[in-house]
């Protein structure tokens, strides 16, 4: 089984590397002194380090269920399982649900693509370009698996969102044919400008909306859930049971504590202006130091997505880049079979603005001596 490209060069890249690779929230705006508070009243509750039950901690479930109901989408606390982080929820979900195959974005999640391929799943992929997915080849072939996976807030790795009408058509599409789409909305709360309502809205009984607080609060707590029907959740609940028993308890009383310390929405407000900022420098070091990378600055999420010209090999230069100081993600690896690309991905929220500057810069001296090879091997 191939492991992921990206946490392969997580585990190569030196201290002086500058990485836009992995999607690397700022450790600086980790809560920790909310967090120490949290914990400490966490373990002087009792039962903090037993067992708990396998659907999540009834307080963080009953939270989670009020945040889709101011939202609109009404929720009750059952309609929330919660996860070993997202990933976990997106393993269950294609055990459960994806056995014959599902429609993905393409480009996709990479995890999302290893996790289903791991089980087996066949994918079929349908473009999602600058505009938007193909809605079109979309229905048809949803037709078809009447299973779809799709990220409609700043999608990974482009950076996309989905308008409010590409939510609905998608909703409308997955209520004709009576199938189930899964929105990962890791990215929701990651918005520089608004939030749009998700996709679920729109369709409650045919979606499973999975969710995270690895983007929004820390990676280390593990805690990632799925909103959808007492019904749809109940096999994949199963399925939980006997595979971790149930989340840790500790980081789900942590996460609930923060959350009714009242300082989530504060702590998101930061999260939401610093990535802003990284973005808006990220995009500069672009645009001024590697200019032939073409790219649409996204409005929220943590990456800015693009591509080099025709006939660049991105992997093959992100690996001379590796050499040199700096690495990105290559485009390839976020479609089924990593094919030759010339696209990119950029993390913004991992590196400071000085970073950013120096590892431009290593990228773009090594771009241009690259292509200089190359058209020297083809003259």
């Amino acid at each position: 089984m191939k492991r992921s490209f990206i946490r392969e060069i997580l585990e190569v890249i030196g201290s002086d590397t500058v990485s836009f690779a992995g999607g690397l929230p700022d450790e600086s705006l980790f809560p920790l002194e909310a967090m120490q508070k949290a914990a400490a009243d966490v373990f002087a509750t009792p039962g903090a380090l037993q067992y708990s039950v396998s659907a999540g901690i009834p307080a963080l479930r009953e939270k989670l269920a009020s945040y889709y109901t101011a939202m609109g989408l009404e929720t009750k606390p059952e309609e929330i399982l919660i996860t070993t982080g997202a990933q976990q929820a997106l393993d269950l979900i294609s055990r459960v649900y994806f056995r014959f195959g599902t429609l993905v974005e393409s480009p996709a999640y990479l995890g999302a693509l290893n996790a289903f391929s791991a089980n087996g799943c066949s994918l079929t992929p349908v473009r999602l370009g600058e505009k938007g997915i193909d809605l079109e080849a979309f229905e048809r072939r949803f037709a078809i698996t009447k299973r779809a996976y799709v990220m409609c807030d700043f999608q990974n790795p482009t950076g996309f969102s989905y308008s409010t009408s590409q939510r609905e058509e998608l909703a409308r599409i997955a209520i004709r044919h009576e199938g189930i789409i899964v929105e990962d909305g890791a990215y929701m709360e990651l918005f520089f400008e608004e939030r749009l309502a998700p996709m679920a809205l729109y369709a409650p009984h045919r979606t499973l909306h999975v969710g995270s607080f690895s983007k929004t609060l820390a990676p280390g707590l593990r805690l990632g859930w799925i909103r959808g029907d007492a019904a749809l959740l109940a096999p994949i609940l199963a399925l939980k049971e006997r595979s971790d028993l149930h989340t840790s308890t500790l980081s789900q009383l942590l996460a609930e504590r923060f959350w009714e310390s009242g300082l989530f929405g504060r702590h998101l407000r930061t999260v939401r202006a610093t990535y802003k900022g990284k973005c808006d420098a990220l995009a500069h070091e672009l645009e001024t130091q590697l200019r032939d990378f073409r790219f649409t600055k996204p409005k929220g999420g943590m990456f800015i997505y693009g591509s080099f010209p025709e006939g660049i090999d991105a992997k093959e230069l992100a690996m001379e880049c590796l050499k040199e100081g700096a690495v990105f993600v290559p485009g390839g690896e976020f479609y089924p079979g990593a094919p030759i690309s010339p696209e990119a991905r950029f993390n913004f929220s991992g590196t400071t603005p000085e970073q950013m500057r120096r590892g431009i810069g290593i990228i773009s001296r090594t771009y241009e001596a690259y292509k200089d090879k190359k058209e020297r091997l083809y003259a």
